[in-house]
């Protein structure tokens, strides 16, 4: 109950009054209501798919709007046009309105090329909307074109780079594609044939594939059947060689001493530039004398260098060197060292000591690899020889006399040569003093720098060592003569192999067994010094249990004697539980220090021989046409036509083979004792399969200064690598053929 009088505002109102304004209120709104009614909005549903023209294959989307319903969605269905029959495949459109259209427009005269979408509530199912959509053919694809970063049109594309791709209408409009890349010539291989983008972006490989052609194809999003293709060359560019790399290189020098020569080292390669060289260099003995300049202190430290390469589209390039400075090394600047280089793959490239571009004397003759480095091996002050390792090391004595040691030494990971089973360091042949093992001297320790280069003792010569990984390093003498002595040290350089076995000194007569070939090089002083080049190259077959030899080959050039038994030598051979082997096929006798089944280094020890190589497992087989096919690289050593032992000769190339036999065609680069020539032509070259693994060659050369075809044996390890042997009178080289691809 209100009291008889409240402020409302200011003034004072009577209750009275106020109670007839409410009744008055109440009265009005009563009267108000009894002439009005309550209306609700009818449903409806409305519906657009983009575009309304759709090609074959592809996509319209549509979109639904619900109005006045519980629920907004709706259920998706797709038919012809009124009229059209059934069962026929007008596409299919997807929960989310995302329509495709068929592959072909339906019909048995693809007369029926409009299609209905359907749209129906999914809470009243008589509530839909429609729309027509119109199928039409796929836009053709007139061409297809690529380019390179430049925006010029691309036919060529080099290690690793990339050209992009445009497929195009008739009216140069872009057509959507799907991108693919196959070999041409090759339809049935897969590899090396690089990968394309979605974007049509191709990037090569950084190895060619077979026939180095490949065809780029573009497939019309909207048909599978519209395609159009392009073909793209791809060849060798800077790309191929990027990382760490250790190599080495032994010849001699074009001098009256004909002094002996080698180095060892290790660098980064990328883009055409080298950084980080490190590398030990020994002259004739000498390793602070480079060509007849000081360039170290006794005892030697390693020489810095930088560099830079280039590779051409058939893997062959050069390299130089700018040595003990940091600075840039750009191609054509002051370089201190030049090569030749041929690519076998960006793990493994050939090189050759070779002269400053635009000259034709080189002030060395030697050849060598260069072999990716593994840079888990970069581990201070121990860390990476553990095991039993094979090593091969040649080079000169005191006396300047060809010298090969051969032998073995266990390591224990840790800085010291440790003792093996019969509690020795490890075992060593030296030649020439043939048949002269002993066991290695005590004391032997190594050291392992951060920059990966180790230092080591060995049966009381110093090395330094760069390890390409856990199983293999490359060695380098580093000794001087000890004062007052003028005469120059020995000098001598090898690589040491990890023996891959689980068990220490658990080798026995199955380390060799089936067919194995060989490759040995060295002196011939069985008339006398100076003596003459020597190399023989052959395959015997092993029978792993009793120790024989059977069906072996050996051909053999002497000074330019030539000499060939083919499949008709025996031979026996012997092991001893550590790895070290004796072998003998025929007049010739052999030592060898096994690394795995049938691969050890070998040295012979056939009287007046003073020669070093490798055995090696062969595949076996015989020697068709079709064994060469594709593309081959190739480095061979030894001496010129004037024969004599000191007259070095290295030469190395590209060639490639259709497998018939004929039509050899390729390039070489020669050093012909500091006579430089690049390039030579190999133009028609030949060659015939003579029974097994066995094979003659004859390549024909433009231009050459002592011959105009160089002739060869080929001995097939595997049809990537053959051992070859020049059997010309006029000279011998030996060395090895690799497939490139």
């Amino acid at each position: 109950m209100f009291e008889p009088t409240f402020h409302l505002g200011r003034g004072k109102v009577r209750w009275k009054s106020l109670l007839f304004f409410f009744g008055l209120t109440a009265t009005l709104a009563i009267v108000s209501s009894c002439g009005s009614s309550t209306t609700t909005a009818a449903p409806t549903i409305t519906m657009s798919c983009t575009p309304a023209d759709v090609q074959l294959l592809g996509t319209s989307q549509c979109t639904a709007t619900v109005l006045n319903e519980s629920s907004t969605l709706v259920n998706w269905s797709v038919s012809g046009a009124t009229g059209a029959p059934t069962g026929l495949n007008f596409g299919s459109i997807t929960s989310g309105g995302l329509y495709t259209a068929p592959a072909v427009i339906p019909g048995p005269t693809q007369q029926y090329n409009a299609v209905t979408i359907t749209a129906t509530s999914q809470v009243a199912s008589t509530l839909t909307a429609t729309q027509g959509l119109t199928l039409i053919p796929p836009t053709n694809i007139a061409n297809v074109t690529c380019v390179d970063n430049n925006l010029v049109l691309a036919t060529t594309v080099s290690s690793g780079n990339q050209i992009s791709c445009t497929a195009t209408s008739s009216t140069n409009a872009t057509v959507p594609v799907k991108w693919s890349v196959t070999n041409k010539n090759f339809p049935t291989v897969t590899k090396n044939l690089g990968s394309i983008s979605t974007q049509g972006i191709y990037t090569a490989p950084l190895v060619p594939p077979p026939g180095q052609t490949v065809t780029i194809t573009a497939t019309s999003q909207a048909s599978a059947t519209l395609t159009l293709s392009t073909t793209a060359t791809v060849v060798y560019g800077n790309a191929v060689l990027s990382g760490q790399y250790v190599f080495s290189t032994s010849g001699r020098l074009p001098n009256t001493t004909h002094a002996f020569w080698a180095r060892a080292g290790s660098f980064s390669a990328g883009g055409g530039a080298i950084s980080g060289g490190l590398e030990d260099t020994n002259q004739g003995g000498s390793p602070n004398i480079v060509n007849n300049k000081t360039v170290n202190t006794t005892p030697p430290s390693p020489r810095t260098f930088t560099g830079s390469y280039s590779v051409g589209p058939d893997g062959r390039g050069t390299m130089q060197f700018c040595e003990d400075t940091s600075s840039s090394c750009p191609q054509g600047g002051s370089a201190t060292a030049y090569f030749s280089i041929v690519v076998v793959s960006p793990s493994q490239v050939q090189i050759a000591e070779f002269s400053k571009p635009g000259t034709a004397s080189a002030t060395i003759i030697a050849g060598g690899e260069m072999i990716s480095q593994n840079q888990s091996v970069f581990t201070a002050g121990s860390g990476n020889l553990s095991g039993t390792y094979s090593f091969n090391f040649v080079g000169v004595s005191t006396g300047a006399t060809e010298e090969s040691i051969l032998g073995e030494f266990d390591s224990n990971g840790h800085g010291t040569i440790s003792a093996g089973a019969s509690n020795v360091p490890g075992e060593i042949d030296i030649n020439p003093t043939p048949g002269s093992l002993a066991t290695l001297l005590p004391g032997t320790t190594y050291t392992v720098s951060s920059n990966g280069r180790g230092t080591m003792t060995l049966d009381g010569f110093t090395f330094s060592f760069y390890p390409v990984s856990a199983s293999r390093s490359k060695f380098i003498e580093i000794d001087a003569p000890a004062a007052p002595a003028t005469t120059p040290d020995t000098i001598l350089l090898g690589d040491a192999y990890l023996q891959q076995t689980s068990v220490t000194c658990g080798w026995g007569l199955n380390a060799l067994n089936g067919s194995t070939a060989f490759q040995i090089f060295g002196l011939n002083a069985s008339g006398g010094l100076p003596g003459v080049a020597i190399a023989d190259i052959g395959s015997f077959t092993a029978d792993g249990t009793a120790g024989n030899i059977t069906a072996a080959s050996i051909d053999e050039n002497s000074g330019g004697t030539v000499s060939s038994a083919v499949g008709t030598l025996a031979g026996s051979y012997t092991m001893d539980t550590c790895g070290r082997g004796t072998l003998a096929i025929g007049t010739h006798s052999y030592v060898f220090y096994i690394i795995s089944p049938s691969d050890a280094v070998l040295q012979e020890t056939t009287t007046g021989i003073i020669s070093h190589g490798f055995l090696v497992p062969s595949q076996g087989g015989t020697f068709a046409n079709a064994t060469l096919t594709g593309s081959y690289v190739f480095r061979l050593g030894g001496t010129d036509a004037a024969g004599t032992a000191g007259n070095r000769e290295d030469f190395l190339g590209q060639l490639t083979s259709a497998g018939t036999g004929t039509g050899l065609a390729g390039t070489l680069d020669l050093n012909d004792f500091g006579a430089t020539q690049t390039p030579v032509a190999i133009a028609l070259g030949t060659y015939l399969p003579s029974g097994g693994p066995r094979a003659t060659m004859a390549l024909p050369l433009a231009t050459a200064p002592s011959a105009t075809t160089r002739n060869f044996v080929l001995y097939m390890i595997s049809p990537t690598l053959f051992f070859a042997l020049d059997v010309d009178n006029t000279g011998m080289t030996v060395g090895a053929i690799y497939n490139q691809f």
